[in-house]
């Protein structure tokens, strides 16, 4: 039986980060790496880090892509960005461990 928010699910589910880059990887997994690799950037800054991994495609297509990409993932709220007027996209990943403790259960 499905589940009726099967549809939502697989439209919102978190987003899986590629450990390495893989031309024959799907468009979003290569945009996911290469903002992952900056950590913080804007779509020309992800495109010139897409051109270094595959430089035999046109620099204008690579920030083309990762501009539809990454601005759909935002409006989806699968990534964070800033209000500017050239977004700086992250995947709001925690860099940093918590340094609390949590209290006992019992």
């Amino acid at each position: 039986m499905d589940s009726p928010d099967q549809d939502f699910l697989a439209e919102y589910k978190p987003l899986h980060v590629p450990h390495k880059y893989d031309a024959a990887a799907s468009l979003q997994d290569n945009v996911i790496y290469a903002l992952a690799q900056l950590e913080y950037a804007t779509t020309p800054e992800v495109a010139a880090k897409l051109a270094i991994f595959e430089p035999q495609t046109d620099i204008q297509i690579h920030q083309q892509n990762a501009r539809n990409i990454l601005e759909g993932l935002f409006n989806k709220g699968l990534i964070k960005g800033d209000d500017e007027e050239e977004r700086q996209y992250n995947l709001s990943k925690i860099l940093v461990p918590n340094s609390g403790k949590a209290d006992r259960l019992f």
